[in-house]
This record gives C-alpha cells, structure tokens and sequence, in this order.
C-alpha cells in the first residue's frame, strides 16, 4: 500500500501545469505514491488530459473554489500515513541511483522527511540546492538550523509529513486564523518544525518554481500582495517579524499540538527569543517607521521576563498595524488553547 500522496491544488492551464503534473506521475510511479490533483482552473483541455491519465491519480474538480478550499480540498483527500504539498509550476523527481525512503519505518518523534529542494527560475536558472535533516531533540536547534539552510526562501514546505500533524495544523489555521493569508507560510513550517524532528530523503529532488520571486521588485510586490490580499494594509511589510512571532506561538501552543503540555512553557520561550526580539530590534533600529506606543510596547516587552506577557504586550502592538486585529487573535488564541 502506498505510504505518501502527493497533493496538489491546481489552478494553472493544462499548458502551464502539465510539466508538474507529469513529473508527480512519474514519481509517483518510481515511489508506489499517489497523487490528488484538485482542480479549480475550469480548464476542459486539462480535464480531458488528466482524465484516465494514471491509476495512481485522483482528480477532485473543486470548481471555482478559492485557493486555501482548493488546498484543503486535495489535502483531505489523502488517505495515506504521509502527505506532500505540491504546487502546480514545481517539479519532482527521483534522484537517479538513490534507494526510496522507508517511511514506514520514520521513528515516531519524527513529524517529516525534507527532501533535496532546489529553487529555479527562468531568470536566473538553477539555484543553490538544499538538503538536510532537523534531528535535534531541542526545537531552538531545529529553528536555527532550518532558518540557516532555508538561504532565505521556504521552498523546504514542500516536504512530506505526517498527514494527521499536517492536516490538523492547515485546519487549525483555515479555520480560525485571523487573517488566513498566504504570507503565514514560514510560521507554518516552523510550526510543523517545532512539533518534531525532520529526517532527510537524498532520493527525492523538489524543483521549486521562484519564478515570482526571482529579483528585489518581484519580491516587494509579492509580499506587499500577500499581506494586501489578506486584508492587512501594505504597512504590515514593517510588522512581517511580529506577525509571524504571533502565528507561530499560537501554533506552535495549541491545544492540537504534539508537542507534550508539559514542553509547551519552555517552547513558549524559544518562540518568543527567536521571533520576537528581532522585531523588537527592528523597532530599535528604525524607530521612525513606527509610532510612540508600539515604541513604548516594545519597551515593555525587553523588560518583561514571562513569555506569556510578552505574548499578550505583542498583541497590543499589531492593534497599532490594524484596529481590531488583536481582538481577532484573542479569538484565535481561545479557539487554539480550547482542549482539542
């Protein structure tokens, strides 16, 4: 029985998401995986091609669904003990003379398996490819090494995991996060990150498509697109370190999480030395680009020492980016600390 599916929602053409879709095939064959496309492009040329194009294919026709239901729709359609995200303008591949992953045999502290991960793009070509394994026992370690091998993209998301972490965690976030944007997707890995260990499979190749982020403009106006399309003004770009500081801590301490309770005070704390000190040094730094009061909180928040005031003193900053934006993640902290 297949242990992985590959998952896929697709909006592209059948001409712009062929390649993908082809290579997934492909692998799938290679590895005894399976692949669920679902689709909402409303393509008929792509629906008559994928259409008995594999046994190992499922098609979900998700009609004009937004993209985060077009996600959740191929996701929970995965029966398999692991899934893999994939989106449809990446390619992967099974690296030529490397045995397949046993992942039936992943030890149980283990929440995935990175695979190699190697970004392109029509400008630039190939890029540095990354591969390696997150097997600290401590989730600081595993935090710090992952953001050092990420070489500043979050290609690496599309890993394979657990499907019952992952799935819970992308429910969990679609279902009450306050703003449900694309940009929180480094505080979902570091989340799945913080959850367990990753191992590393050097048999399966990921070929991420950076084509929209392959220059400094591309990348200022993708993000700024991201936060605006989630209903965030274009000033959040100068909150991007305290939002994901805030989605991660919530993620990463919700009653759902893995993570043993009695870990969670301590792992509250790791969160907030990594993600929220540098956006209090941001402040620091540039303190023209904010006002007195979030100046003044991020005062408060060097001097408190309770990870937890911190958390709360960080809430009343982002009410300064949106109003009303700490009321919605009150509601998403009780809806996240409620027992699962």
């Amino acid at each position: 029985m297949p242990e992985l599916s590959i998952c896929m929602p697709s909006n592209r053409s059948l001409a712009q998401s062929r390649a993908a879709i082809d290579s997934a095939i492909a692998y799938c064959e290679a590895r005894n995986a399976v692949l669920i496309v679902s689709d909402n492009s409303g393509d008929p040329e792509k629906r008559a091609y994928l259409a008995g194009r594999s046994p190992l294919l499922t098609v979900i026709d998700a009609g004009d669904a937004p993209p985060l239901v077009n996600m959740r729709l191929a996701l929970d359609a995965a029966t398999t003990p692991f899934l893999m995200p994939m989106g449809d303008d990446d390619e992967i591949a099974v690296a030529e003379g490397q045995p397949a992953f046993d992942l039936a045999s992943l030890p149980d502290d283990y929440i995935g398996v990175l695979p190699v991960s190697v970004p392109f793009s029509a400008l630039h070509g190939q890029m540095q490819t990354k591969g390696f394994a997150l097997t600290s026992d401590d989730p600081a370690e595993r935090i710090g090494q992952y953001v050092t091998g990420a070489q500043g993209n979050n290609s690496l998301y599309y890993s394979m995991f657990r499907r019952d972490v992952f799935t819970s965690l992308i429910h969990a976030f679609a279902e009450h996060h306050p703003t449900k944007g694309m940009y929180c997707d480094w505080a979902l890995m570091l989340a799945l990150i913080c959850y367990g260990k990753m191992a590393h499979d050097p048999g399966t190749v990921f070929r991420y498509n950076m084509g929209k982020w392959d220059s400094v403009e591309k990348i200022d106006g993708m993000v700024v697109d991201l936060y605006r399309n989630a209903g965030l003004p274009a000033e959040a770009t100068k909150f991007d370190g305290l939002l994901m500081y805030l989605d991660l801590f919530v993620l990463a301490m919700r009653s759902g999480s893995p993570v043993p309770p009695d870990q969670r005070q301590r792992l509250g704390r790791i969160v907030t030395n990594r993600l929220l000190g540098p956006f209090i040094q941001k402040v620091a730094n540039a303190p023209e680009d904010y006002d007195g009061t979030v100046r003044h909180l991020a005062t408060m928040a060097i001097e408190e020492q309770d990870s937890f005031m911190q958390f709360q003193i960080a809430l009343m900053m982002v009410e300064r980016l949106q109003p009303g934006l700490k009321d919605r993640y009150v509601a998403f902290v009780k809806a996240m600390m409620a027992p699962a």
